[in-house]
């Protein structure tokens, strides 16, 4: 709006105001009757000019005394910009009448509330603040209307319905809100109309804490009831995505149970109308519950016929009511999950080698034993005099082949005096051929320093300094490089992300080194502490302290087994399943559900075996048959010679990938099967309203959490606070300024040259 300015006039002098003021008229009158005297004899028209101004120029002088002043009070309204998102995803389409068809959904009671009625409340905000309205469609935001500075910028006229359907099969209420807001100013409120129901990657609670500090206000309308209504539903099914073809298969099923107690259930899996398990259970009523499954993989029917990919299986898991009350349930469509297995005839491999038995390496090689996707094994040098007889030379792989059919070497404070010449051989070849991981962990007695010189110098990513200098306890942060990599992500949130790393446990010593050309400074205390750099066709991350393990105070392996995973799988050889001669296919993940995307890794050899850098191979999805995707394939920045790709957007269904070696090469005989996975619409696993997260929201914002039935009458009110103003006073003295004096000056000038004039003087 544009500003609003309000002249006064105050007297500010030493004098009463009313007083001065009648002296002045008093005085003026005067010299009016004294200079009518001067004026009897003379017949000009204008006789009486001059004494009028002379009785004006006395009335300015003396009306000074009472110290007249001129305030300008000038008003700046900016209007508070208010977000209003609206949840669009399928469970925004459920009624909370039981047994009436006729009740209207949320999405319906949320479009009413905005819309209808005598003053819509759209339209009532819009009155006073800039207002945008969005929908929260999955993962995207779409833009409905906005009506900003006072309707000059606007969409159009008020709309009367949201023209979209509620279907989207997910909640997210991290992304799509960051995106609806946009950069944040201060005085914007963000307002969620939802059940709460996020099923989506991202934190809300992150991003409403992060949101605060901006002040930014985040009110949350709740939909929904919050008494569950009778139902069955598959929760979560928590199982490995491979397992080896001689075990069993084996993991935990949560379904929610809110049916009236006594009402026979099942819930079983199959495959191929098979059933491998299943467990009777009777409802009562009260939540959640847990069922661990297990069968022999010897038990999976084999796969269907024209199947290439014969490592690839898949099950049903359903759960249901049965008897006369079975029909109380409120949806069905909850009640299924489709689950992708795949049949795997070997780990992924890690080698760890130290000098000592360290705390950190210790734990690492915990949480890699425990992964039941990774094989580890763990050398310490006894420090044996004779350096041959000793356990790491004993231990080491025998042969190359042997050393190269591991995937990451991690290689702690062990001298390189201990280790066979062949040894070191492999290592180099391993890392800049076979295109292998390695981790380096420092220690004190810095044995790692040897290793900088001699031809495993080049795997060596930073110079070493004084190893004098004793550091003091040092937290450590990412570096703008490093927030850039999922691997250090402990948070899911990247802004939390950053803050969360100072917060962790200080470590007590780390390494004195330089990031040498082409390396790159992920983490840093004093000096950079994470270093990564490519070294032929693999990856090398060194790390300049071995005390990460003191991460483990008060939260175990929260935080250090997420990051040791995770750097594992970054800095490893990427897994193929499939590994010809000449190429290599593989997939980031082996399950998917509908709309995630797969990123597709290929690895091209020559002839002879060597990795191929400047290659330009092409990956080909397929469906049913058919070609439904040509993928150009990009080099892989960690490791030279893997390319890699993503996908479109999966729907469910089987999936063949074929890899041509250039744009003009035919395809190559070999196929990687991708199963994508129906797992149920997670819409339909909760039915009532999440009330803790959209409290949670609104409290960490600062903002408020409101019924949907209260938001017609409250949300107004709250949203007014937003409507700031900003008073500007400004103050001309005028009994001491140059124009006061300037017009009794000027007004007895002219007073003078009309006397002359008339021939007065």
């Amino acid at each position: 709006m544009s500003p609003q300015t309000e002249t006064t006039l105050r007297f500010t002098g030493g004098y009463p105001p009313l007083p001065v003021v009648l002296i002045a008229l008093g005085l003026s009158v005067l010299m009016w009757f004294l200079y009518r005297r001067e004026l009897k004899f003379v017949g000009s028209r204008f006789a009486n000019v001059p004494a009028v101004l002379r009785a004006l120029a006395v009335f300015l002088l003396v009306i000074a005394l009472a110290g007249p002043v001129l305030r300008h009070v000038t008003t700046l309204r900016q209007l508070g910009c208010v977000v209003i998102a609206v949840d669009s995803s399928a469970s925004m389409q459920l009624s909370d009448e039981n047994g009436d068809k006729s009740a209207k959904t949320r999405f319906q009671r949320a479009e009413e509330l905005l819309f209808k009625g005598n003053t819509p409340l759209l339209k009532k905000l819009a009155e006073t603040q800039d207002v945008e309205l969005v929908a929260l469609r999955g993962n995207n935001t779409q833009r409905l209307w906005w009506h900003r500075q006072g309707g000059k910028d606007t969409s159009g006229e008020l709309p009367s319905a949201f023209d979209l359907p509620a279907t989207t099969p997910i909640t997210n209420l991290d992304q799509t809100l960051r995106a609806a807001l946009g950069p944040v100013t201060v005085g914007t409120a963000l307002v969620v109309l939802s059940d709460g129901q996020h099923n989506a990657s991202g934190s809300p609670e992150e991003f409403s804490t992060a949101l605060k500090g901006t002040g930014t206000s985040v009110f949350t309308v709740g939909f929904g009831t919050e008494m569950p209504p009778p139902d069955l539903s598959l929760l979560d099914v928590n199982a490995p995505e491979s397992v080896f073809s001689k075990e069993n298969f084996q993991g935990r099923l949560t379904i929610n149970d809110s049916m009236p107690a006594g009402v026979p259930a099942t819930v079983r899996i199959e495959s191929q109308g098979k059933v491998l398990w299943k467990r009777d259970f009777t409802t009562d009523g009260k939540g959640e519950k847990a069922f661990d499954f297990i069968f022999p993989v010897a038990e999976l029917p084999p796969p269907a016929p024209g199947q290439r990919d014969k490592t690839l299986r898949s099950v049903n898991i359903q759960v249901a009511a049965s008897g006369d009350r079975a029909s109380l349930e409120k949806t069905r469509a909850n009640n299924a999950r489709e689950l992708a297995i795949h049949l795997l005839e070997k780990k992924r491999k890690v080698l760890i080698v130290d000098g000592r038995p360290r705390w950190e390496t210790r734990y690492i090689h915990n949480h890699y034993d425990r992964d039941e996707r990774w094989q580890a094994t763990l050398l310490f040098d006894d420090m044996t005099d004779d350096a041959s007889k000793s356990s790491l030379q004993q231990d080491f792989p025998k042969t190359r082949d042997e050393l190269l059919s591991y995937d990451l070497i991690i290689l702690g404070d062990a001298a390189l005096s201990r280790f066979r010449g062949e040894h070191i051989d492999w290592i180099v070849e391993f890392i800049e051929k076979r295109g292998g991981g390695l981790i380096m962990i420092d220690g004190q007695r810095g044995k790692l320093r040897d290793w900088a010189s001699g031809k495993t110098a080049p795997l060596i990513p930073v110079k070493f300094g004084n190893a004098t200098d004793k550091p003091k306890p040092t937290a450590l942060e990412l570096t703008t490089d490093g927030q850039r990599f999922d691997a250090l992500r402990l948070s899911d949130s990247p802004s939390a992300n950053a803050t969360l790393w100072p917060t962790l446990q200080k470590v007590h010593w780390h390494s004195n080194v330089e990031p040498l050309p082409a390396a790159i400074t992920l983490v840093k205390a004093q000096q950079p502490a994470v270093v990564f750099r490519q070294v032929g066709a693999g990856a090398v991350l060194y790390i300049g302290t071995d005390e990460l393990w003191r991460w483990r105070f008060q939260v175990a392996d929260l935080y250090h087994q997420r990051l040791w995973m995770q750097l594992g799988a970054w800095i490893a050889a990427p897994p193929f399943q499939i590994d010809q001669k000449k190429i290599a296919v593989g997939t980031d993940r082996l399950r998917y559900s509908p709309g995630e995307t797969s990123e597709i890794r290929v690895r091209v050899r020559n002839d002879k075996g060597d990795i191929v850098t400047d290659a330009q191979p092409r990956a080909y999805l397929m469906h049913d048959g058919n070609d439904v995707a040509t993928l150009q394939l990009e080099p892989d920045p960690t490791h030279p010679g893997i390319y890699r790709a993503l996908t479109p957007p999966l729907k469910a269904g089987a999936y063949e990938i074929a890899v041509a070696e250039g744009p003009s090469a035919p395809r190559s005989d070999a196929r990687l099967s991708l199963h994508v996975s129906d797992t149920g619409n997670p819409e339909w696993a909760t039915l009532t309203m999440n009330r803790t997260l959209l409290e949670t929201m609104a409290q960490n914002s600062g903002g408020r959490f409101l019924r949907e039935e209260q938001a017609a009458t409250d949300l107004p009110n709250l949203l007014q606070s937003l409507d700031r103003k900003q008073v500007i006073t400004k103050e001309t003295i005028l009994w001491s300024s140059w124009w006061w004096f300037g017009a009794a000056i000027i007004l007895l000038t002219i007073e003078w040259l009309m006397r002359k004039r008339l021939k007065l003087v």
